[in-house]
């Protein structure tokens, strides 16, 4: 072979240029051949392109494998410094805490033998002589060393079997030096490359020269029958070929290609399915809500509406012996009239006429409800673009999933009328809260919670203890006294399915408490993430996730894994503290407001994630804010005297403030968590606000309104909450020092 000037390689024989590598018969070496070389070459022959292609993909390949490996490498020695210094903290901490039990055995060991000597010192001559004398009850009980040993040596023995300790060990184990010594032997072996471009299946054989075929014609005007080609095609055919390698690597990269179509496809398709089925199952709820709602109607149409009517019911049903003067005088009234039955006859008449006249009002107006929501979803409302034929060349997934039936904002509509018509208040009397009991506290309880069937309270104090208090009828009875937190307590919440609690506050944990076998609350587990105060504190009605909201600006997301709770979302949407949290009704949006005069709408997706969807800047920072119904909510605001409602914009599925405000008590500006809580058996939203709790009713006409207002004198001392029924309102009052309890009456 000889190289020209221009350095292209030209065969010696043919002088033509290279195009083929193949090995020697001889010693299997590496030799270059032309078109017309080829014709005594019947195997192992190869594209040069080919082989310098292979090169270049190979050594990309190892820069690459190299690149990520150091990469990886970097992140877990990263990983191990993290754990490093966490293990030092965590090694401190423990060995702090073994410390302050042992300067607590020795102060107690000196105290014993303080107390011993002196008992010992005390003992007469009269004791010692009468043997009936238990000895110990004389001298005392000994130190058990037996068990500060125990103690002590396990507490030492954790240092070594921390669990950050195993983590490091872990990644250690991790770091990887790779195994590129293969991948360089590929690029040094160009003879393997041959042999693998030059594999054949047996049956693939040329019809013109019955010889394996080894390249393919893919140039757009053929020259070749069939465009395959064998060994003695190549010299008659002078054209670009293509290996079967390559053309392998071709077809793999259309058949991806390909597939791809066929997935975005059906998984549009099938993502279509999924929506229609959670729609229509959302829709059967609404229809059933209709139906209940129709049901409910009918059954108060049940109650006679005229007073007279109702009242000579009653009197019909009464025995002699129960009349009174006033029954006696309207039976002889009654029965001295001479149309006495007709005259009531009538009157019957009348009134069920009238209650039939109202059922069927009712259900035909149902009825008709019904008829157009199932015309307007299911035969205009359900659009599907698939005349639209798509571009054969592109795919747009994202148009694609954005083809969507407009099913969910009908839903959302009747959703929004159904909330109008069975979720409208009831018809209350006026009442207030009157004080029943009341029992002394010198230390500041911020947060209370009750159990579900409210015989138990918990109360958080600023020194960090949880007390625990039997309730009974309006009375408090302290039954066990809990200290594990190291500051402040803002927040408790009360599980609703168990005897399980939360609680949490300025020492950044979160503290999961359970009742033991002898009904003893103590910790089971810990939760810490947070950097910072925590304000808030929540469950969803299913209790298989806790929310909450801190100082670090963030809201983290936690749930359950192997009996164990771990956060698994963190949102950092918020730019200054998260104040309060609020959960809908139907448990699929939560709401947020913090010191960044900022209200978040946030909705949980179909993948169970969190997701901002709306941001509402206020006037002011948010103090507290609670979902009415899944379509309206409350907020306070700092330093505001006014309380403002939200309800969802149908058209724009948009949140936007009411022009109704709500006047209520405030005096003060403070900054303290207090958050709201709404009662729907009686329709009761408890808001305070600066020196202020007040007691605030959704009336039948939508409207608000302020009902009583408690006050104390310092804004930062006046905290509470209300049972889950509003029978009772329990507060604690710093000017007082006392916790208060108070009991729904009505006027």
């Amino acid at each position: 072979m000889e190289s020209s000037s221009n350095d292209i390689s030209r065969c010696i024989d043919h002088n033509e240029q290279v195009v083929f590598i193949a090995r020697s018969k001889q010693d299997q070496q590496i030799i270059e051949l032309c078109h017309k070389c080829v014709v005594d070459k019947k195997k192992d022959l190869v594209l040069i392109d080919d082989a310098k292609k292979y090169i270049k993909e190979t050594k990309s390949g190892i820069m690459e494998e190299k690149e990520s490996l150091n990469k990886q490498n970097i992140g877990i020695l990263n990983d191990i410094k993290e754990n490093l210094g966490n293990l030092a903290l965590n090694f401190n901490m423990l060995i702090d805490k073994i410390k302050e039990n042992i300067e607590s055995g020795i102060k107690i060991i000196e105290a014993s033998s303080i107390k011993f000597q002196k008992v010992l010192s005390d003992i007469s001559f009269d004791q010692i002589k009468n043997v009936k004398i238990d000895r110990n009850l004389i001298i005392g009980q000994q130190i058990n060393y037996k068990e500060l040993q125990q103690s002590l040596l396990s507490q030492i023995g954790n240092l070594f079997n921390n669990q950050l300790l195993q983590k490091c060990q872990e990644l250690i184990q991790n770091l990887n030096s790779g195994e590129q010594s293969e991948t360089l032997n590929q690029l040094f072996n160009i003879g393997s490359f041959i042999d693998q471009q030059t594999q054949m299946k047996t049956d693939w054989i040329c019809d013109k020269h019955e010889q394996e075929i080894v390249f393919v014609d893919l140039s757009q005007q053929k020259s070749i029958q069939n465009r395959l080609a064998c060994l003695e095609c190549v010299p008659e055919y002078v054209i670009q070929y293509t290996n079967l390698g390559q053309l392998q690597k071709q077809w793999q990269k259309y058949t991806e290609q390909a597939l791809t179509f066929f997935n975005v496809y059906q998984n549009n398709t099938s993502n279509k399915q999924e929506q229609v089925k959670l729609q229509l199952k959302e829709f059967q709820e609404v229809i059933l809500k209709l139906f209940e709602s129709l049901i409910e109607s009918i059954q108060n149409k049940s109650s006679l509406e005229n007073d007279d009517l109702e009242y000579h019911h009653k009197l019909l049903q009464k025995t002699w012996q129960t009349l009174s003067k006033e029954d006696l005088i309207i039976i002889v009234d009654l029965l001295s009239s001479q149309n006495r039955l007709a005259l009531v006859n009538h009157m019957i008449e009348q009134e069920f006429q009238s209650k039939d006249q109202a059922i069927d009002s009712i259900i035909c107006s149902q009825m008709h409800q019904l008829q157009n929501l199932i015309n307007s979803t299911f035969s205009q409302n359900i659009t599907f673009t698939g005349n639209q034929k798509p571009n054969k060349n592109k795919i747009d997934v994202e148009s694609s999933t954005q083809q969507s039936f407009s099913l969910q904002s009908q839903i959302v509509t009747i959703q929004l009328q159904l909330n109008q018509q069975i979720i409208k208040p009831q018809i209350f009397k006026p009442f207030t809260y009157e004080l029943v009991s009341q029992i002394s506290e010198k230390t500041l309880c911020r947060a209370f919670a009750f159990n579900n069937d409210s015989s138990i309270l918990i109360t958080g104090q600023d020194c960090g203890s949880i007390k625990i208090f039997g309730f009974n009828a309006g009375q408090l009875n302290e039954i066990q006294l809990l200290q594990e937190h190291s500051s402040y307590i803002q927040c408790l919440y009360f599980m609703q399915k168990s005897s399980s609690f939360l609680s949490a506050g300025d020492d950044k944990q979160i503290i999961i408490w359970k009742v033991n076998n002898q009904k003893q609350w103590q910790s089971y587990q810990k939760l810490e993430g947070h950097s910072g105060a925590i304000n808030c504190l929540i469950m969803n009605n299913q209790e298989d996730y806790i929310i909450s909201g801190s100082n670090d600006k963030t809201i983290k997301f936690w749930a359950q894994e192997n009996q164990q709770w771990k956060c698994n979302q963190t949102l950092s949407d918020h730019t200054g503290n998260v104040r309060c949290l609020s959960l809908n009704i139907s448990q699929n949006q939560l709401i947020s407001c913090g010191n960044d005069k900022l209200l978040l709408i946030i909705s949980q997706d179909n993948n169970k994630r969190w997701n901002t969807i709306q941001k509402i800047s206020v006037q002011k920072y948010g103090y507290s804010l609670c979902f009415i119904t899944d379509y309206m909510f409350t907020l306070q605001l700092n330093k505001l005297n006014m309380m403002h409602i939200y309800e969802l914009n149908k058209t724009n599925q948009q949140f936007i403030k009411m022009e109704q405000e709500v006047s209520i008590k405030s005096d003060a500006d403070c900054s303290a968590v207090f958050p709201q809580k709404f009662i729907k058996e009686k329709q009761i939203l408890l808001n305070k606000n600066g020196k202020n709790i007040n007691l605030i009713r959704l009336h039948v006409n939508g409207l608000f309104k302020t009902e009583q207002s408690i006050e104390n004198s310092n804004c930062c001392g006046l905290f509470g909450t209300i049972t889950k029924d509003g029978n009772y309102l329990v507060t604690y009052e710093s000017q007082s020092n006392e916790i208060k309890v108070r009991k729904y009456k009505e006027n």
